[in-house]
């Protein structure tokens, strides 16, 4: 049996900082072998891959499920602009390595170190996000919309059964997930919009 809406917005599973959270461990611990100079490139290669594929899914899924419905909160808006902006920058060079990477066995000197800046880049906007963002989210949304954004980003950000093995927890939600498919809902936009009216967080 699918999960209605009111299941959705209890189940506390859901709550997008804290699922992002788990997105972002996961993005950490490949960044940590990547920035290890020594570190085999073989490893470091399987890792590269893994790492652009995940943050690319976690990018899209990001985006819609976070950046758009909130863009107009004053409190956060300047928050997104820049993650926004920090996302164009890594997302081009992901597209760009991940064409770069097929096929080999092995990151070369250069490859390396261009995905040793990538993984710096994103370090610094994980870091960004999980201090000044994060907070702000907790303060300004209730629980109830915050699950609600984090059943949207988990159906966009469509973890596979590999993903789980970093995601133990959420097995039986992503199991329900699939059976949606990965589009947003309609109306979510408009919705989390609505829910996030406090006096003085809405951007003129």
């Amino acid at each position: 049996m699918q999960m209605n809406m009111e299941e959705v917005t209890m189940n506390n599973k859901f709550n997008i900082v804290d699922v992002l959270l788990l997105d972002h461990k996961y993005l950490k611990e490949c960044i940590k072998v990547l920035k290890d100079d020594n570190e085999d490139r073989k490893i470091k290669l399987r890792i590269a891959k893994s790492f652009l594929d995940a943050v690319s899914k976690h990018s899209i899924a990001e985006k819609r499920s976070v950046y758009a419905p909130l863009i107009k909160v004053k409190d956060l808006r300047k928050n997104i602009i820049e993650g926004e902006i920090e996302h164009g920058i890594v997302d081009a060079k992901v597209k760009m390595l991940s064409a770069k990477l097929t096929g080999l066995r092995a990151l070369g000197e250069e490859l390396e170190i261009e995905m040793k800046v990538v993984a710096e880049l994103l370090e610094r906007h994980l870091k960004e996000e999980e201090e000044e963002m994060f907070p702000k989210m907790r303060k300004d949304l209730d629980k109830i919309i915050l699950n609600e954004m984090g059943f949207q980003f988990m159906k966009l950000r469509s973890f596979s059964e590999k993903d789980l093995r970093y995601y133990p927890n959420l097995q039986k939600e992503v199991t329900e997930l699939k059976k949606l498919g990965h589009k947003i809902s309609g109306n979510f936009i408009a919705r989390v919009q609505k829910h996030v009216t406090p006096a003085g967080h809405h951007a003129e």
